[in-house]
């Protein structure tokens, strides 16, 4: 597999992006969850969705998360004219978790390695995804939920990207 040069200029900004969001003020809270809940509702409900169910350390990295997929999306001028709703994320969420039980199914390992590459190969945000994923691996609170609190917030993650990439590069 090539990286192109979009993907490593992709890379360097998901890089600086998440850099940012590890400094985060509560000001930044404020103005950007401002922004959001005009522009897109549907994260605010996410996030709280996930309070119930996480400790406060980890909804604080997910928030983080949630904030970094944001700010990689937020200046492209389709978000301010359609809005994720709850049933796009819903569609994109059983899809994937679909293809999650598949990909449990599979036997041979190179079957499963095919599967998530035509799977991942659509995601126009690899290096989006990839920092996600490398968060999840070496940040305690995220590394140290079950697998099947892990694999579920991922799903919801990568599902959020998606809606947005639907949204972005509709035809």
């Amino acid at each position: 597999m090539r990286i192109s040069e979009k993907d490593q200029k992709e890379a360097l900004e998901v890089s600086q992006l998440s850099k940012k969001i590890e400094r985060i003020s509560e000001e930044y809270i404020h103005k950007e969850g401002d922004l959001i809940a005009r522009q897109q509702p549907f994260l605010i409900s996410l996030i709280l969705g996930y309070r119930f169910d996480l400790k406060e350390l980890e909804l604080e990295e997910i928030m983080k998360i949630i904030f970094l997929i944001w700010e990689f999306f937020k200046n492209h001028s389709q978000l301010e004219h359609s809005k994720i709703s709850e049933a796009q994320f819903a569609r994109i969420q059983r899809k994937n978790a679909s293809m999650l039980k598949y990909y449990a199914g599979e036997q041979p390992k190179n079957a499963k390695t095919e599967l998530v590459s035509a799977d991942l190969k659509h995601l126009k945000s690899k290096s989006l995804f990839t920092e996600i994923i490398l968060q999840f691996n070496q940040k305690a609170p995220l590394s140290n939920l079950s697998h099947e609190n892990r694999a579920i917030i991922l799903i919801g993650l990568k599902s959020l990207i998606e809606c947005f990439e639907e949204i972005i590069y509709r035809k």
